[in-house]
């Protein structure tokens, strides 16, 4: 027996160098056909398609077959063929003389065929009446990938037990000689067996992976990211990619800026200032209304100019419910507008005017959903300054408050979940991320010393327990960026750009704050734990909120009820004064006013009204 250990192959192996490549197009009479002579000095894999009017036969053959077939001494069709009017097949060639005959054995057809060869690798070669065959046992459901290309017919079956899942065999009267298939197979242990059928010996090239069935953050393979923290709804168990869930009323991203300069020229060509660079809180949204669903990517984006210490707050929202999902001044109203400003705009925002800051720098960013009945979804973007300088303090601020008209809508939350992924978004994930300053821009940064953390609020407020170091949904990215834990935060600087997984107990805790007055900028590190520490699904409440325990009290950095945006959410801590009833306020006044009057009447000279 032997074990699968699935490993990707090297570029050259995965991705064959092409050596010929042909098409065209032809008018075949009927009773004749066109052949192409191969020469193969090296193990090749021949990738050839066809389209016709007709049946045709085509068929791979040795020398001695297409001379037999020439010189009319079999009156059968020979060699590896399939007769059929559209198809597209792969073989594996060994070295030898080949042809390719493309025939038409019933009536005149049109025919257009290509051809390529390409160079490739032999896995392994069975002789007759042996097979190979690979186990698997995996923990979670898994997506099974055959690819598997031979120079015979092969048989391939993929069973458990006494179920098959997959069964594959040559047709009667063609070949089988080429597979390219995905299953999608739960947890449990799999067998995967490949035989020759014929009595030679089979050639196969196999390449068999398997993948996690959930979204996998580190997949993308982009040049560039936008780079922070970010929650995708997975724990990552060395490697192994355990989902859940959160469902939330607000997001909110803890940001503590020492320092940043960025420069990139490139930029210019996109319309935006080569100085600039931006900060984004990032989460889809989801609206649930009985009719369609609907799902928005929502975003509150700090835009810095950093030549000159400027900033200024956007929020931005898009409709990602499909490819053709659009929005209008109509369906979503608040400050900004829909651009393009017609019936079908791409997304909705809303930018302030530009204002000063000062490093150290720092905020807390959040967006809040609400559902107003008959109306629609209320999305509120906040910002709440932390320090600005020497200055420190600051109440929440709503700079824009969006409603999604929906009167049909039921409920509409925040999600994050690594279950599945939507149709346009690569993730359900929350992101705190660097960017460039717009418009897919990606930011050069020269000087970047930043603590960031990510935390959602549904009843009490909780960090998100497992985060990477990059977004995946971010259309603007960073240069330069380099991330890592520290003091029990996400700390970003210039260096080696680094997109991977940082922690399964993320537990950063949002800054204590008074009245006004902000008594510890920097962030609390406490070290809190998360409960997760068995893969039975403990991680999981009812496919909807992760249950994690933290010690950060939900009175301390909460973004406020949306009914008041100016309240600041905890109490002073300093002196409180007496509290009297209003009773006994209005009584004291009237005593204090008698007293007087009375005094008034004591101190008065008496009138002097003597008769004569």
């Amino acid at each position: 027996m032997k074990w699968l250990f699935i490993i990707l192959l090297l570029v050259a192996s995965v991705s064959p160098y092409v050596l010929i490549s042909t098409s065209n197009s032809t008018v075949l009479p009927s009773g004749h056909f066109i052949f192409f002579p191969l020469d193969v000095k090296s193990p090749q894999i021949l990738t050839y398609s066809w389209n016709a009017s007709g049946d045709i036969e085509v068929s791979l053959m040795t020398s001695s077959q297409f001379n037999a077939f020439v010189n009319g001494t079999t009156t059968a069709f020979t060699g590896l063929y399939i007769t059929n009017s559209s198809y597209r097949n792969e073989l594996l060639l060994m070295p030898g003389s080949y042809y390719l005959v493309f025939y038409a054995f019933m009536g005149q057809v049109t025919l257009n065929y290509s051809y390529n060869l390409s160079n490739t690798n032999v896995t392994y070669s069975l002789q007759p009446g042996y097979y190979e065959y690979y186990t698997l046992n995996l923990t979670y459901p898994f997506h099974l990938n055959l690819f598997l290309v031979s120079n015979s017919s092969i048989s391939v079956e993929v069973y458990s037990k006494n179920t098959t899942f997959l069964s594959l065999s040559p047709p009667s009267r063609s070949i089988l000689t080429f597979v390219n298939k995905t299953i999608t197979l739960n947890p449990g242990e799999y067998n995967v067996t490949i035989r020759g059928v014929g009595n030679t010996t089979t050639s196969i090239y196999d390449l068999i992976t398997y993948s996690s069935i959930y979204p996998n953050p580190l997949s993308l393979n982009k040049v560039y990211y936008p780079m922070g923290v970010a929650s995708y709804g997975v724990f990552n168990e060395s490697g192994v990619l355990v989902p859940y869930s959160v469902i939330a009323s607000s997001v909110i991203g803890l940001v503590n800026i020492t320092s940043i300069m960025e420069y990139n020229a490139t930029e210019k060509l996109l319309n935006v200032s080569p100085y600039s660079a931006s900060l984004q809180l990032n989460v889809p949204v989801v609206v649930v209304n009985g009719i369609h669903n609907q799902t928005y990517w929502a975003q509150n984006v700090v835009t810095f100019l950093t030549n000159e210490s400027a900033l200024c707050y956007d929020s931005s929202i898009l409709n990602v419910s499909n490819e053709n999902a659009t929005l209008s001044n109509f369906s979503i109203q608040g400050k900004g507008a829909v651009y393009p400003p017609f019936n079908s705009g791409y997304y909705y925002r809303y930018a302030t005017h530009t204002v000063k800051y000062k490093e150290p720098l720092a905020f807390l960013l959040s967006i809040n959903v609400s559902v107003l009945k008959k109306l629609g979804v209320n999305l509120k973007f906040g910002v709440k300054l932390l320090q600005n300088g020497t200055y420190k303090g600051g109440n929440w601020t709503y700079f824009d408050s969006v409603l999604i008209n929906d009167p049909s809508v039921t409920k509409a939350y925040l999600y994050v979940s690594g279950y599945s992924s939507p149709e346009v978004l690569n993730y359900y994930d929350a992101e705190l991320v660097f960017g460039g300053g717009g418009n897919g821009g990606t930011a050069q940064f020269l000087n970047l010393s930043a603590y960031l953390a990510l935390f959602y609020y549904n009843g009490s407020t909780r960090a998100f327990p497992s985060v990477y170091s990059m977004g995946g949904d971010t259309a603007e990215t960073a240069s330069n960026v380099q991330v890592y834990l520290k003091s029990g935060a996400v700390y970003v600087t210039v260096g080696q750009d680094d997109p991977k997984f940082l922690t399964n107990q993320f537990s950063a805790t949002l800054p204590q704050a008074s009245k006004n007055q902000v008594s510890n900028v920097s962030l609390n590190t406490t070290n809190t734990s998360t409960t997760n520490t068995s893969s039975s699904g403990s991680k999981v409440q009812n496919n909807s909120t992760i249950t994690t325990s933290n010690s950060t009290s939900s009175k301390t950095g909460t973004p406020p009820n949306s009914s008041n945006s100016t309240t600041p959410t905890t109490q002073s801590k300093g002196y409180k004064g007496f509290n009297f009833p209003i009773t006994y306020v209005v009584i004291g006044i009237v005593v204090v006013i008698v007293i007087v009057l009375m005094l008034m009447r004591r101190s008065r000279r008496p009138d002097l009204n003597i008769e004569p």
